[in-house]
């Protein structure tokens, strides 16, 4: 599957703005399906977005309805004002600092993930980069390792800066 989505990728971005919003949507569901939360097997995986454009709004709604080994993804819009504690994925849409303080604060059991450059610096757990015409991502391991989360070490291979 992962050698799938690296091959499929960039072949999307090349293609326009709604595919870039729809490569990284398909990013976000494999950041989803090679994740686990112990201790949180039951119920839906909730993929929360912060302040989506309408091309990122639409690219998501595909993934919802979508399932997980038997778990439905239930995507739900946020505003920076909004609580992000019933999220197990928080994606963070032209966004850094200011919105993951506000909503990632204290929330150990949240993925955050972002597509402004320097978001892993700003303490998210996954950025999304495009390099070359090609979207990838960067991972803050540290932000990581304080997670209730695990990645698979499989998808953190893939990651631009752990090599």
């Amino acid at each position: 599957m992962l050698s799938l989505l690296a091959v499929w990728a960039p072949r999307l971005a090349a293609q326009g703005v709604a595919a870039t919003a729809e490569v990284k949507a398909a990013l976000v569901y494999n950041f989803l399906k090679f994740t686990e939360w112990p201790g949180d097997a039951a119920g839906p995986l909730v993929l929360c977005v912060v302040n989506p454009d309408r091309r990122t709004e639409a690219a998501f709604a595909a993934v919802h309805g979508r399932t997980i080994e038997q778990r439905a993804i239930q995507v739900r819009t946020l505003a920076a004002a909004d609580s992000a504690a019933r999220c197990h994925l928080l994606y963070i849409h032209d966004g850094g600092g200011r919105e993951l303080q506000q909503l990632g604060a204290g929330q150990p059991a949240l993925l955050t993930v972002g597509d402004r450059d320097n978001f892993v610096d700003a303490g998210g757990a996954i950025g999304l980069v495009e390099l070359d015409g090609r979207m990838q991502f960067k991972v803050n391991l540290e932000v990581m390792r304080r997670g209730s989360y695990k990645v698979s070490a499989q998808l953190l291979k893939l990651a631009i800066n752990n090599r």
